[in-house]
């Protein structure tokens, strides 16, 4: 593949980064990244291909980017421990739960490949963070259990125009329980000569696949929630109002179309 220049000065390697950084990623002996956040946000190099940037590394139906979290068994081990040290300090109610389908938290943050997901600051697999699950069991009290306004403002908390208030509810990150799963996804759409031309839509206009990655079925997260005045009763319900969201409403990105709701799991 031939790699252009990236700015006015000579640019050795196709990656914006320091030279034995860059290096250190090319490199045929074990060069590769592990670290799926950074793959997906920071490794991303200039190519000629579209006359735009993409991920040396990927091609257009994102086969490469699916990570291989199974071989991290010791970071993922690590991780829950230090997940349930937490809960355990803050006294919270948790429980574990699946994917119904697929998930995709964070869908819009990656403007480079047009996609993304939310992933942890520093491991870098996905995660849901606490204030999306926070917001979803906010919707779920107010809408669906029809909570009183001002039980739920002490709860999540409240704001005016010129004063806020905390709430008492914690919500822990979503994490992951075991190595998770990432599938590859498709949308496929047909008519797009339609929307920027003038022909008309019919079964006879080319399809335009466009692939992205989404948290699989095969994943199990713990989550978490607890209170601030320790009062265990106001973490149970909490807890049963963010179990609700997760079912019945979901999290993320396309939920209309069936993406982002959650199975609790029986132990639960």
């Amino acid at each position: 593949m031939r790699w252009f220049i990236p700015r006015d000065k000579a640019w050795k390697t196709p990656y914006p980064l320091p030279a034995d950084t860059a290096e250190t990623v090319m490199a045929d002996d074990g060069g590769a990244c592990d670290n799926f956040g950074l793959l997906l946000d920071r490794y991303v190099a200039y190519s000629a291909s579209k006359g735009g940037i993409q991920l040396v590394r990927e091609f257009a139906d994102r086969r490469v980017l699916v990570p291989r979290f199974k071989d991290q068994p010791e970071l993922f081990e690590a991780y829950r421990q230090r997940w349930q040290d937490q809960a355990e300090s803050l006294q919270a109610v948790t429980f574990t739960a699946h994917p119904h389908w697929r998930v995709i938290v964070g869908l819009s943050q990656n403007a480079v490949l047009e996609t993304g997901m939310t992933v942890h600051p520093v491991f870098g697999f996905p995660v849901v963070p606490g204030s999306c699950l926070k917001g979803v069991a906010r919707v779920y009290a107010t809408h669906v259990a029809e909570t009183s306004p001002d039980h739920i403002d002490v709860q999540f908390g409240w704001q005016s125009d010129e004063q806020s208030g905390c709430g008492n509810l914690v919500f822990l990150e979503g994490g992951p329980v075991v190595p998770p799963w990432i599938d590859r996804d498709v949308v496929n759409p047909i008519f797009g000569e339609y929307y920027h031309g003038d022909r008309p839509p019919a079964g006879y206009l080319s399809p335009s696949p466009f692939f992205f990655l989404a948290l699989g079925r095969r994943s199990r997260y713990q989550f978490g929630v607890a209170s601030l005045d320790g009062d265990r009763r106001a973490a149970e319900e909490g807890c049963q109002w963010l179990q609700g969201a997760l079912e019945h409403i979901g999290v993320g990105a396309k939920t209309a179309a069936g993406y982002g709701y959650w199975s609790i799991d029986s132990d639960a």
